[in-house]
């Protein structure tokens, strides 16, 4: 690459990114694969919240339609409530044993902060971050869609209109 051996253009150009190395706490709680948080925000205010976490299953990824886990987390909090592992709940991770009922997500209140912040960032005022919490730089947003999945709603128990709509006007 840095030869312009894969290029036939000679003023093309490669962008390197840093590795991102999964925090000690939540890589302990996956299965190879980076684990990510996905929080669902209306405005700047997080609403839902979930994490990701790869099995063997999903080759190390974590997406749930390919069998990662999808682990509710507490907003207050940041700790594990319940979790899936396609529609069925577990309490350990499948490959580690793990117990993930009660684990903590590291820097909850910036993984927090990171989200809110994404509203402002891209103009959105229904979103998903996803974020990663790195073992030397914290937390990090990988993504944010305009349109994130719904799962969400499955792994945490608790419908969207539900999250996003004040007590009074439901």
């Amino acid at each position: 690459m840095l030869d312009g051996e894969f290029s036939p253009r000679p003023d093309d150009w490669a962008m390197f990114e840093p590795l991102i190395r999964a925090h000690p706490d939540l890589a302990r709680l996956s299965h190879q694969g980076l684990p990510d948080i996905r929080v669902i925000c209306d405005g700047d205010r997080p609403r839902l919240a979930m994490l990701r976490l790869p099995t063997r299953f999903s080759g190390g990824r974590a997406n749930l339609h390919q069998r990662a886990i999808g682990a509710a987390v507490d907003l207050s909090s940041g700790r594990i409530t319940h979790a899936l592992l396609g529609k069925e709940p577990t309490d350990r991770h499948p490959d580690t044993g793990e117990l993930l009922i009660g684990a903590s997500v590291p820097h909850w209140p910036e993984v927090l902060d990171a989200a809110r912040r994404c509203a402002a960032a891209t103009g959105l005022r229904y979103l998903g971050a996803d974020i990663v919490v790195d073992a030397d730089r914290g937390p990090l947003v990988l993504e944010v869609n305009a349109r994130p999945g719904l799962q969400i709603q499955n792994v945490t128990g608790r419908g969207l209109m539900a999250a996003i709509t004040p007590p009074g006007r439901r």
